[in-house]
């Protein structure tokens, strides 16, 4: 008799096929992988118990003067700001676009022959019209744009007075504005801007209402270097990283009289889109049009081994709603996406960035933002609805439903030629509250090709073990967890003789 090791190493790895990813984990749901031991992601919990109006794409959080926390929340048809437990709808009254988008569908949106003439059709070839938003604060102003209207708002809470009730136009501010930055200096920057997609203006400092360059001020404009259009903006360090479809630039505050000056910074590093690009502090990380990014000072293609399982599940014509987020309690950035043929995000990619470690699973988010300003990561759903995340434990977490969270290895060799594993006991090793805490279930076969064989489940006991009888030369193992409770896997070991075809 002997013990051996089934517990594949850390991280998710769908690239390839089975048996090129044998002894790993391929699949997973709802799990982490923290100091080398698997466990539970953490549950989430309503921040408004009735959905807001329209699919949640926006959301930045900041705080007021005296400290007070401040959270915009952008849906495809509505502002919303939460500030003193109160929620405001703040949309503009009049003269204001949402970025409700355009299901690309109709008639003339897929092949010719396709479906019934005449009648609009259920799919299409065209790409879906992901309009986003981009929010700041000027102080304890909020100031945001959504690039569906182009005209630059503001909100001001007014501590220890009355907050406004709508949001009302940057006095003098360019139009046409796809995103918008509040740099270090403290200029307001509008990317993209006058009808002129190549260009960024920035306001005078300290004066978001002055725009027109003077000898008296610090107004005015630059084009980006690439032949592309700027698309948004994100502050890394003492740089404004400019994402057009080429590319990026990078933005730097070098005084009177030009201001700024602008450097490209990489090309063939298109953003799948503009809310796939997410800042860690010491880098920027973006999903690309096939690859994974990031700029630390230069730009990096760093390997995915799940880009398999983002690329081949992706639903391309609703690629511009991709949605990213941190989570740095735990060195996360997660990436939502649209599967097979769902028009929203409802499946994800994770990735440890301290670890390397990667994860994928199954949730539908909009927008995530960190905790930092609130207390938990705060994110959106296509219903409209708010949630704190990584709250408690995931029972009872809204639309949760039957899901479980789960991590299933490829094929883990036992044996070769004639020689098969005969086991006959597994012995854990996981911790949890309440015992049993997770189950075990093992699928064999004898041939890669060959049929596979259900072993069953076991769960475990005080006593530390469970008996098994199954012979096999290759096995797959999935760990189901609880949902009510804490627990983590570390190595799990099998009780195991080998011998030939019969015992």
């Amino acid at each position: 008799m002997a013990l051996i090791n089934v517990t594949p190493p850390s991280g998710v790895v769908t690239n390839g096929t089975d048996y090129q990813n044998a002894g790993r984990w391929v699949d997973s749901n709802l799990i982490r992988f923290a100091d080398g031991i698997l466990k539970p992601m953490g549950g989430w919990d309503l921040l408004k118990s009735a959905a807001l109006d329209g699919a949640i794409i926006g959301l930045y959080a900041y705080n007021d003067n005296n400290g007070a926390p401040v959270l915009a929340v952008g849906t495809r048809n509505k502002v919303y700001t939460l500030y003193n437990y109160v929620w405001t709808d703040i949309t503009p009254s009049s003269s204001y676009t949402p970025p409700s988008g355009t299901d690309p569908l109709g008639y003339g949106a897929y092949l010719y022959g396709e479906e019934d003439y005449g009648d609009a059709r259920s799919q299409s070839g065209l790409n879906f019209n992901a309009n986003s938003y981009s929010f700041s604060n000027w102080g304890q102003e909020l100031v945001w744009v959504a690039s569906s209207d182009g005209k630059i708002f503001k909100w001001n809470p007014n501590p220890g007075g009355t907050a406004d009730t709508t949001s009302s136009l940057v006095s003098n501010a360019p139009t046409s504005v796809n995103a918008i930055v509040v740099s270090n200096e403290r200029h307001l920057i509008a990317i993209g801007s006058n009808a002129d997609p190549r260009r960024i203006s920035f306001s005078d400092r300290e004066d978001y209402t002055s725009w027109t360059s003077t000898s008296l001020n610090s107004a005015g404009y630059l084009q980006i270097p690439s032949g592309g259009r700027a698309l948004s903006g994100i502050i890394y360090k003492d740089d404004i990283l400019i994402h057009t479809d080429t590319g990026i630039g990078a933005m730097r505050f070098i005084g009177s009289p030009l201001v700024y000056s602008i450097r490209d910074a990489g090309t063939n590093c298109k953003a799948i889109s503009s809310r796939a690009i997410v800042s860690a502090g010491n880098f920027v990380a973006w999903l690309g049009e096939r690859s994974v990014f990031i700029y630390d000072g230069a730009v990096k293609e760093i390997p995915c081994p799940v880009q398999d399982y983002l690329f081949s599940n992706l639903n391309e014509n609703y690629k511009k709603v991709i949605a990213g987020g941190v989570n740095s309690q735990f060195n996360e950035i997660i990436w939502f996406f649209p599967s097979g043929e769902s028009r929203q995000n409802d499946k994800y990619i994770k990735w440890n960035f301290l670890e390397n470690l990667w994860d994928v699973g199954t949730l539908s988010r909009g927008a995530y933002i960190d905790q930092g300003v609130f207390d938990y990561p705060i994110a959106g759903d296509s219903d409209g609805f708010v949630y704190y995340h990584e709250k408690g434990n995931l029972f009872n977490s809204k639309n949760l439903g039957t899901a479980k969270p789960t991590a299933t290895s490829g094929p883990i060799e036992l044996s070769q030629g004639n020689r098969y594993i005969h086991a006959t006991q597994v012995i854990p090793d996981s911790e949890a509250n309440t015992l049993p805490g997770v189950t075990l279930s093992f699928k064999g076969r004898f041939t890669p090709l060959g049929s596979e064989t259900d072993f069953g489940s076991v769960t475990f006991d005080s006593d530390g073990y469970e008996d098994v009888r199954f012979s096999t030369r290759s096995m797959t193992m999935e760990i189901t967890g609880d949902t009510d409770q804490d627990f983590s896997v570390g190595n799990i070991r099998l009780d195991v003789k080998q011998g030939g075809s019969r015992r």
